[in-house]
């Protein structure tokens, strides 16, 4: 029985036109740099032979037109004075240690310890970031009043930084070579993550004035964090030439003006649930501002070395990042519209996260940003698969998040004092800039702010896009500086955390002394 083929619909062949185009593209950017590098060699070549082969040859016309040299080989320059090792997303796989002489004894059995060790512990740490991330472990998180710690993802990095050391060995560099891809899979689920949630509901659940409250509560911490690490940096990088400093401020200050998610979970412990609805939407719309301000640092400051392919505009970057995140979103909505709820639509939605985040990483290109596009793409366009895809975030979402900070925390080298020292700068930086926001804008929301509004604004602790962007500057840019960022933000979130956790016990005090009185 002969079955007739069914006609491909408009979408399916707007979709494949789009894929077609993107690989002509990129397979004609890169043979470009190839051809003219091939050029130079051939001219070397002819300009090689004996003279008397070119005595042989006869006369030739002068072209007509004469073609375009190619451009000039920029050195590497690490942007710092020190040899800081390339990000680990690029970095070539670690040396092979030497051979052990012919003499020693043992050999089989200390390799085999070793790598039984590795493996349990890989295993270890796995089955603890899957258990974190069910319902009953955050039950247990609840009675024991540790949510807010657990949810920063905090005890995973220091247990990537004891897994790191020499004594207990489990996370080795040539192991974190090998789990390279988790990091940027965590960056990508992090921004799929974030870009999910602006569904065009959104905008009906926005309160009333909570609009310029959120620009006014990330763009003043923002400049106070920017203007006072920019001070210490420039004295420090000494590159007041390139804005090196500049590009590192900025990353530190959209870091740190972001508040997490669970802000308004301390508002309901408190008591103030009538609050949380205003609190979570500046919350929302600060992420926003986040995730543009992170867009345009990456696009305007790219690195000018060799580890770059495309040297291109500012402008061009930013398309090229908006252009990606679209075609991929749009893609990922074709596949996704055609297969059936189970485990074969959660492992698709997990290996389109990770090509896009793998994708945007190999241009070095914010992870961060493109998968937020394409999150962002796949809960406004129509479709039935939202919600299918809201459960496989809300299964996936935590463990994803635990193993990412556990690489990180792998990564993260707590031994230089001048990113503790950032940190003392970083910290009360950031207090100021949200106590100077709460001051201005009062007047913007109806009613003003109350004082468990404002304590939960100024007091707010620092969540998962915090961290991920200081890891995703690691990605992208490499040197001295960038290490003490990570210091100073993860630093800043475990001291943030306390002043939080301080500030909730004092509140419940005064409120049963209150109860008691009354």
């Amino acid at each position: 029985m002969v079955h007739n083929p069914q006609p491909i619909s408009r979408a399916t062949r707007l979709v494949l036109a789009l894929v077609l185009f993107h690989v002509g593209a990129v397979a004609h950017t890169f043979a470009s740099p190839a051809m003219e590098a091939a050029r130079p060699s051939n001219q070397a070549t002819s300009a090689a032979q004996p003279a008397s082969a070119n005595t042989q040859q006869k006369p030739q016309t002068k072209p007509a037109l004469t073609a375009v040299p190619p451009p000039p080989d920029l050195p590497i320059n690490p942007e710092s004075y020190d040899q800081t090792p390339l990000p680990i997303l690029m970095a070539p796989p670690p040396a092979i240690p030497p051979p052990r002489p012919a003499n020693t004894q043992h050999i089989g059995i200390e390799s085999a310890s070793e790598v039984i060790k590795v493996v349990f512990g890989l295993v270890f740490l796995f089955a603890l970031a899957y258990l974190a991330g069910t319902s009953r472990a955050q039950a247990i998180e609840r009675k024991l009043q540790v949510s807010n710690v657990v949810t920063a993802g905090l005890p995973f990095v220091f247990l990537g930084v004891i897994a790191h050391t020499k004594v207990v060995g489990i996370l080795s560099e040539s192991v974190l070579w090998e789990l390279r891809p988790l990091l940027a899979l965590g960056l990508g689920w992090i921004g799929f993550a974030a870009g999910f949630r602006f569904d065009s509901k959104l905008g009906e659940s926005i309160m009333p004035g909570t609009s310029a409250a959120s620009l006014i509560t990330a763009s003043v911490p923002f400049a106070t964090i920017l203007g006072i690490s920019a001070l210490l940096l420039v004295y420090v990088e000494h590159s007041p030439t390139n804005a090196v400093f500049l590009r590192d401020a900025m990353m530190l200050g959209t870091a740190g003006a972001m508040t997490a998610y669970s802000a308004p979970k301390v508002l309901q412990a408190r008591g103030a649930a009538i609050y949380i609805d205003r609190v979570a939407s500046i919350v929302t719309l600060e992420q926003l501002a986040g995730f543009i301000g992170l867009l345009i640092v990456a696009a305007y400051f790219r690195p000018q070395d060799n580890s770059v392919a495309w040297h291109l505009p500012g402008t061009a970057w930013l398309f090229i990042t908006l252009g990606m995140g679209t075609m991929i979103g749009g893609v990922v909505w074709g596949m996704l519209a055609r297969v059936n709820v189970g485990p074969e639509f959660t492992v698709l939605i997990l290996g389109s996260v990770c090509f896009t985040a793998g994708m945007a990483s190999f241009l070095r290109i914010s992870p961060l940003v493109v998968c937020f596009i394409v999150g962002l793409i796949l809960v406004n366009l129509p479709g039935t698969s939202k919600d299918r895809i809201r459960d496989s975030l809300e299964h996936m979402e935590r463990p994803i998040y635990l193993l990412f900070l556990l690489v990180a925390g792998s990564l993260w080298d707590v031994t230089q004092w001048q990113g503790w020292a950032l940190m003392l700068l970083f910290v009360p930086a950031r207090l100021l800039g949200k106590w100077l926001a709460v001051k201005l804008c009062r007047k913007e929301l109806p009613g003003g702010l109350s004082t468990d509004e404002q304590r939960s604004l100024i007091f707010s602790p620092m969540g998962a896009l915090s961290i991920a962007i200081v890891v995703n500057a690691q990605d992208l840019y490499f040197g001295s500086p960038i290490s003490w960022m990570v210091t100073a933000v993860i630093g800043g979130a475990i001291v943030t955390e306390v002043i939080v956790q301080i500030a909730s016990r004092r509140h419940s005090l005064d409120g049963q002394q209150l109860t008691g009185l009354a």
